[in-house]
């Protein structure tokens, strides 16, 4: 999967993973950088900042910074210590309410839900938008044990409210005038969850819920599951969507 990293002006976003420590440190080498800038602390975002933030004595911003050890980074699972590698030690300050970056200003826009440390940037000069994992596809997929989809609803809709020109994520896609295609997928996601809801209701069992829920992609389904040792499925979709309904349906 793509990672990216973002230099605006003097402004480091995210700071990608230690596997690829070597070659990001190399193309950041002859760069000033004043701070980093983390869309949220998980080890692919936020892998190497403790190495930069030593190497350039620059803060790492966070929101939420004391929950740097949850959702997973206490104890990465096997699939995460290969794929991305163990995140270097930092100490995180507390994400301001703007960060300088030359000529332009980034406004960090709370995005909880895939994480609670998940923040965007807009760039309300630009009308550009870094938005970490809040996109990566249009539908409703797969989610981490931690995710709340009733918070993930909310932040698509708080980023689509800005009207962004564009928007750049944490994963490679680039998405020109992206509203529109936001409130899709949070439309998408709020019916989902209202169908869990009350299939729970109906006294089904979660996994049956997740098939009549998810009418395809069973076998892809199940190869993450095992594969991330049940810490990435649609079945913890499911499961986030019983859990937080009560507290999280009357906030939407």
């Amino acid at each position: 999967m793509t990672v990216c990293i973002y230099l605006i002006g003097n402004v480091l976003i995210d700071s990608g993973f230690t596997q690829a420590r070597e070659t990001i440190l190399g193309h950041l080498r002859d760069k000033k950088i004043t701070c980093v800038c983390l869309t949220h602390h998980h080890e692919d975002h936020s892998g190497c900042c403790g190495a930069i933030a030593v190497e350039r004595g620059c803060p790492v911003y966070l929101r939420n910074p004391e929950a740097r050890f949850s959702e997973g980074l206490s104890r990465l699972k096997p699939y995460r210590l290969v794929w991305w590698g163990a995140p270097d030690p930092y100490l995180p300050v507390e994400m301001p309410s703007s960060i300088g970056s030359g000529d332009h200003e980034l406004r960090p826009i709370p995005i909880p839900g895939h994480s609670a440390t998940h923040t965007a940037f807009f760039n309300q000069a630009t009308g550009v938008v870094f938005s970490g994992d809040l996109f990566i596809s249009p539908g409703v997929t797969a989610v981490m044990s931690h995710e709340n989809p009733y918070d993930s609803i909310r932040s698509l809709r708080r980023v689509a409210d800005l009207q962004p020109v564009r928007m750049l994520s944490g994963h490679g896609l680039d998405i020109e005038q992206p509203a529109e295609l936001l409130e899709l997928k949070a439309d998408r996601i709020e019916r989902a969850t209202d169908k869990v809801v009350l299939l729970h209701a109906a006294g089904l069992p979660e996994k049956e819920i997740q098939r009549r829920v998810f009418t395809s992609g069973q076998s892809l389904d199940r190869y993450t599951d095992i594969l991330s040792g049940g810490e990435f499925s649609r079945l913890n979709f499911v499961r986030a969507c019983i859990a937080n309904a009560a507290a999280q349906k009357e906030e939407l």
